[in-house]
């Protein structure tokens, strides 16, 4: 009974609580113990990528089902007589009595990440599960410590070597992300379907682009003008409201065929709309308003009573104060 206890609390205290591997002490001294021993052999040294991230974003109690995992992966592809032991929060030993060749190493790894990826999926994790690899062969006079080191020297390089190609692989990856990005803005700035003619808008984009346009007149010193286009009955007063409707919309119509497809025009009361012709001279935009009153009254009954007036600006000199 005494001689069972006291194999129970030698392998307590030899043994990971969480794992069931050999702790770090356990593995420091059977390791040092079979370096004595002839023949080769090589230490693996382990080390699961971001697991703070995991233990972060999915809690403790997955972050250790997954060291679990990871550890009966070890046991599974390793042979009883190795040395399995975890050594830190997310770090393995794996001492192979014997040594081994780099072919049967990278076989194992890979099913160790077979393995961990699946794990990490079955978890609902958002990223593959990783974990990077540090070897060294036992050499004369080694005892842990001495082979540990080297193999942990290979692991911190292979980390540093990978950070330095994700480093270059997200510069490359961040102009390829920049012009996906800008292909995507391009799209969604690009008018849709952008029917023949001149820019439709309302009256408060309208101003808006006056002002963007205005500022850059300025600079360039390039000319546009504003026409004023009042549709009304022949005592001058607005159209009665019953034909308002079919008339503006005749209008607009005629706007729209008339300017050009870099003009702008939105309406600015019942009656009116506002024009904005870009590069044009004095002459130019008063022909262009002169073009579009012919064409709208050569399509009015001579009956109706109606009287198109248009008032030509330069851009700036007029206020833009919309009529009640």
């Amino acid at each position: 009974m005494l001689k069972d206890e006291n194999t129970r609390l030698r392998v307590l205290a030899e043994h990971d609580w969480l794992t069931g591997l050999y702790n770090r002490r356990a593995a420091e001294a059977h390791v040092d113990e079979a370096l004595l021993k002839n023949g080769g052999g090589m230490l693996l040294v382990l080390d699961i990528d971001h697991f703070k991230q995991v233990n972060d974003r999915y809690g403790h109690l997955i972050g250790d089902a997954l060291l679990c995992e990871a550890a009966r992966t070890l046991r599974d592809i390793f042979f009883p007589r190795d040395i399995i032991g975890r050594v830190g929060g997310d770090e393995f030993i794996i001492y192979i009595l014997g040594g081994c060749s780099q072919e049967a190493v990278d076989g194992r790894a890979a099913q160790l990440a077979e393995r961990l990826r699946k794990a990490g999926r079955r978890y609902g994790m958002q990223w593959n599960l990783s974990f990077t690899l540090g070897l060294a062969e036992k050499q004369a006079g080694d005892d842990y410590i001495s082979l540990f080191d080297r193999a942990d020297q290979m692991l911190l390089a292979r980390k540093k070597a990978r950070r330095a190609r994700r480093a270059d692989s997200a510069d490359a990856g961040g102009e390829r992300s920049i012009c996906t990005d800008m292909a995507l803005i391009r799209r969604e700035l690009r008018e849709k379907d952008p029917p023949k003619g001149a820019f439709c808008q309302d009256y408060e984009t309208f101003k808006q682009i006056y002002r963007f346009v205005e500022r850059g007149l300025k600079r360039s010193g390039q000319s546009a003008y504003i026409i004023l286009m009042t549709l009304t009955d022949a005592q001058g007063q607005f159209v009665p409201l019953a034909a308002r409707e079919e008339y503006m919309s005749r209008l607009s119509d005629d706007l729209q065929a008339s300017l050009r497809s870099g003009d702008l025009f939105a309406p600015y009361s019942g009656c009116q709309y506002l024009l904005m012709v870009l590069g044009a001279s004095s002459e130019n935009a008063a022909v262009i308003a002169g073009r579009i009153h012919t064409r709208f009254m050569s399509r009015v009954a001579p009956d109706a009573g109606l009287l198109l007036r248009y008032d030509v600006y330069p851009m700036g000199e007029l206020p833009l104060q919309p009529k009640g």
